[in-house]
């Protein structure tokens, strides 16, 4: 089904690096705002051919922005995404994380549900990502994190509920890392972790708080080419860049004040490095291309 209404809308926008107090500019080129009749979409995916596919879980169905300029509805056939969080393009397959009924959901572009997969230690599987050969798994309810073998066997698995490291309360959404680390949204413990497959070398990227260089909610993260870990804040609307090893990196910035996007939820960064986010509250989202 071919959706009519899209807006884009141009925009005029910068990303700004801070350090203490000098800021080296980065240049983005003008951006856009999607909207497609979305009501509080949760995450963003994309594939090899460019196209990039939005969760719009509320409204029970995926979005595709297709690389040629149309735009695509997916209706799941006999099933239901109602309230699903995360949606991830693994080894030639869409992939969902279906929250409510505790499973991920191998989807077809027709909308045909391909595969079902319940897994043993999941109760409420919030994102999903592809990681060399395997599958990672973030479940807000059990606060774990599960990684699936390539026949979708259970291959580690750890966490708990806790402060401490390699303890999360709500765990989030997911980024594959250099050298295969997992990157993790920690979101009510406000931060951001990485570690390897197997639970072990952890790492904290971003740290709590609501000033410049902290996270409050982190309700997304990507991995550009420069190995720069972009981090949305749904709390305070910014989004923050960070090394792999935490060192705060800049903060998206326009005409000279910081970004406050709209609750912003899930970010996808394609080929190109155009930096693709959902904002949730305002049932819409927006891409960044730099220079």
């Amino acid at each position: 089904m071919r959706i009519n209404r899209l807006l884009i809308i141009i925009l005029s926008v910068s990303f700004g690096l801070i350090q203490g107090l000098i800021a080296q500019e980065i240049s983005f080129s003008p951006g856009r705002t999607f909207e497609s009749d979305f009501s509080f979409p949760t995450d963003i995916c994309g594939n090899d051919e460019g196209d990039i596919f939005v969760l719009d879980a509320m409204n029970d169905r995926v979005v595709q922005l297709k690389a040629s300029g149309e735009v695509v509805e997916i209706k799941p056939q006999r099933e239901s995404i109602y309230k699903a969080v995360g949606i991830a393009w693994i080894n030639g397959d869409l992939w969902i994380a279906d929250t409510p009924r505790s499973r991920l959901l191998k989807m077809k572009m027709n909308g045909r549900i391909s595969q079902v997969i319940k897994l043993e230690h999941q109760t409420e599987p919030v994102d999903i990502i592809g990681l060399g050969d395997n599958m990672v798994v973030t479940d807000r309810f059990n606060h774990t994190i599960t990684v699936l073998d390539k026949d979708f066997k259970e291959k580690y698995y750890w966490g708990k509920r806790g402060e401490g490291i390699g303890e999360f309360i709500n765990p989030g959404f997911l980024s594959a890392g250099p050298e295969n680390r997992v990157i993790i949204g920690d979101i009510l413990n406000r931060r951001v972790v990485s570690f390897s497959p197997s639970g072990r070398y952890p790492q904290i990227i971003a740290k709590p708080g609501v000033e410049r260089g902290q996270i409050f909610r982190p309700k997304g993260v990507a991995l550009d080419s420069k190995n720069r870990v972009w981090v949305a804040d749904g709390y305070t609307g910014a989004l923050q860049a960070f090394s792999i090893s935490g060192k705060f990196q800049g903060i998206a910035s326009k005409d000279g004040e910081s970004l406050a996007l709209s609750a912003p939820m899930g970010i996808y960064i394609d080929k190109q490095d155009r930096l693709w986010v959902g904002e949730s509250f305002a049932s819409k989202g927006s891409v960044w291309r730099s220079k």
